[in-house]
């Protein structure tokens, strides 16, 4: 059993010389023993060269901070201006349902339909008379009138579906447009068109989820971003 007088004292080993002349910036006398050292306290001790600087420093960053903020903000309105908006027309006791690239209206009584819209750029409002769902995407070139049509498609319209006819049609500001004419499983038909702007590189699909005279209405409001 080592001698109580040479007991470790459960601290770990001492410092070495070079972290005790780091640390002590100040030394305070005990009554009757050594001087002991002791750190800066710039809560208690007179400020220091050190202190004033570090103090600038906060200020400095305290007063750039909302020149920051506000730079970011510009820049994101920037951005976001960049985006084209356009209006549709909107019949008496019609509502608009404003997009980027492209809008459309709708009966006012018609409301969105969560579970068929998304952030994406996918949006479905219905009601009386039926239903009308739009979906714009990136398109670097043309598409394919006669190819396979993307999957919103099908949702839009609710059914298993064949296309029955394909007809070029004329959208103001589209570059190319057609018109499908869909015949739907239930036995039931529908209609939509597809529209590509090249100056914003969209593609836009209006489905109505039948043909009636609303939703035909409905369709003619498609109003494309130049």
């Amino acid at each position: 059993m080592p001698d109580a007088g040479t007991r470790s004292s459960g601290r770990g080993p001492a410092p070495s010389g070079d972290a005790q002349a780091g640390a002590q910036v100040g030394t305070v006398a005990l009554a009757g023993g050594p001087s002991v050292s002791r750190r800066h306290d710039p809560r208690i001790d007179p400020p220091t060269r050190a202190d004033r600087r570090r103090l600038w420093k906060w200020g400095a960053l305290l007063a750039f901070c909302p020149i920051c903020l506000s730079v970011v903000v510009w820049a994101a309105l920037e951005m976001n201006g960049s985006y084209p908006t356009v209006k549709p027309p909107v019949p008496s006791g019609w509502q608009s349902v404003p997009g980027i690239y492209a809008s459309f209206s709708v009966p006012g009584g018609w409301s969105l339909k969560q579970f068929l819209s998304d952030s994406a750029g996918d949006v479905y409002y219905s009601g009386a008379g039926g239903g009308v769902g739009e979906s714009v995407t990136q398109a670097n070139g043309a598409p394919n009138a006669a190819g396979p049509l993307p999957e919103i498609v099908g949702t839009f319209l609710g059914w298993k579906y064949q296309v029955n006819s394909v007809s070029p049609t004329k959208i103001s500001n589209a570059t190319v447009a057609w018109r499908y004419r869909f015949h739907l499983a239930n036995g039931t038909s529908s209609v939509g068109v597809l529209a590509w702007v090249k100056p914003t590189q969209s593609e836009v699909w209006l489905v109505a989820s039948k043909d009636s005279a609303t939703t035909e209405k409905a369709l003619s409001t498609l109003t494309l971003a130049s």
